[in-house]
């Protein structure tokens, strides 16, 4: 078994407010959420399913809003701030949304884990924001890298 290298700060509290980028990434890297035709993203129905969970986080629960987010064909990056009333970690939130969509859907979605990254500043929060808008752009040339 490979030793697994986890990105995450040693001592950085997760609940502590401020902005968090995040990447999921399916099972296997295989495109479970939709496909570009053309140009546009054609959602499929489990990758309209995901959204939807997404965007209902902060009814779900109240310390979290959402930022810029992209659901690509076989990932997802989004933007979490908490607030100062954040009872739940990120590693919390990020666990019950992927463990949502598993037992609701009754497949394995997500690889193990997660990426994230602790937005220090504007500047880094609007480099994320940028990288996010820029995500579809970047489909084709990474397939192009990836399939070879």
């Amino acid at each position: 078994m490979k030793n697994r290298k986890y990105s995450r700060l040693k001592h950085h509290d997760y609940r502590a407010n401020g902005a968090y980028f995040i990447t999921l990434v399916c099972f296997r890297r295989a495109p479970l959420f939709g496909q570009f035709i053309a140009a546009e993203f054609c959602l499929t129905p489990l990758g309209d399913y995901i959204i939807k969970t997404w965007r209902a986080l902060p009814q779900r629960d109240s310390s979290i809003n959402l930022d810029a987010f992209i659901l690509m064909p076989n990932h997802l990056h989004g933007i979490i701030w908490l607030n100062e009333s954040a009872q739940r970690t990120l590693l919390n939130i990020v666990n019950w949304f992927k463990a949502e969509i598993t037992r609701e859907t009754g497949v394995k979605v997500w690889q193990r884990s997660f990426y994230d990254r602790v937005i220090r500043d504007e500047r880094e929060l609007l480099a994320f924001r940028k990288y996010i808008e820029n995500n579809p752009k970047q489909w084709e040339w990474d397939r192009l890298y990836v399939d070879g």
